[in-house]
């Protein structure tokens, strides 16, 4: 059962934290995927670590480090300074899914945040959502609520996106590519056993196994602000996206014991990975 919470009650705050510290009662492991993340994640690092001295919290953080410029180094001196930070490094491009799946083996805490590096959503927004992991198993940190600054042909992609998910995959959720989820961390790792893609299309495939597993997910809106040293782009995203999605359907139907080998194979080479 998917439900949209209503955030009213819960306003995000930028100065403090507008919960009790008794209140964030669960251990968390923080996913964080970062593929050529060297312009943007030492402030999200600061502000994660700021937030998990003050309030002492027995966390621990995960970054999944691809590419080639400098975020490895950046994220290894972290991990010296800070004995709750970890690095899991791997040289190339192998995908968001894979770099996720890879780091979520040393996961350990009751629930797994996973988070992007961009720092488009606040450390102090997203621990104000915390206290939902008590009614939910999965808590989406919806973008699409409110007038977030969304730029418009992302914003078009992704409704339609979404549009073609409820048809086809009967997955009713407002957004899918949030890059902010808290996830129990037991069902999170039955999920992604099942899931084999490695591109950014694993979120649908992590929520579409979730969803029929019975796990509770719910979205709670959240301010986000757009950066724009992102690596998005449009027409890779729309191609790898559509592909995916197809072989995703192709794959559940009777029709796939047909599909003659070479396009799987063409599938895997191609396309996991975008």
């Amino acid at each position: 059962m998917i439900e949209q919470e209503n955030s009213a009650s819960l306003s995000p705050s930028y100065g403090k934290f507008t919960i009790p510290e008794e209140q964030i009662t669960h251990d968390i492991t923080v996913i964080m995927p970062a593929f050529n993340e060297e312009k943007r994640i030492t402030p999200v690092l600061d502000d994660i670590i700021r937030a998990i001295n003050e309030k002492n919290l027995a966390w621990n953080i995960i970054v999944a480090v691809d590419g080639g410029d400098s975020t490895s180094d950046i994220v290894g001196a972290y991990a010296e300074k800070y004995d709750f930070v970890e690095i899991s490094r791997e040289s190339g491009r192998s995908g968001k899914g894979h770099a996720v799946k890879r780091a979520l083996t040393k996961a350990d805490g009751d629930f797994t945040l996973l988070m992007d590096a961009d720092n488009s959503v606040s450390i102090t927004e997203i621990m104000d959502k915390v206290p939902l992991c008590k009614e939910a198993d999965v808590v989406i940190l919806s973008r699409y609520g409110g007038s977030n600054d969304f730029p418009f042909i992302r914003r078009i992609i992704s409704r339609g996106f979404n549009f073609l998910l409820h048809i086809f995959l009967k997955l009713d959720i407002n957004d899918t590519q949030s890059g902010y989820k808290i996830i129990n961390t037991k069902q999170f790792k039955e999920a992604m056993n099942k899931v084999s893609v490695t591109n950014t299309f694993f979120d649908v495939a992590l929520l579409y196994y979730l969803q029929k597993s019975g796990s509770h997910i719910i979205e709670t809106d959240v301010s986000y602000r757009h950066n724009d040293g992102s690596t998005f782009h449009p027409i890779g995203e729309v191609i790898g996206q559509g592909v995916s999605l197809l072989a995703f359907i192709i794959r559940r139907s009777k029709f796939y014991e047909k599909i003659p080998k070479s396009l799987v194979d063409l599938y895997y080479r191609k396309f996991r990975w975008i």
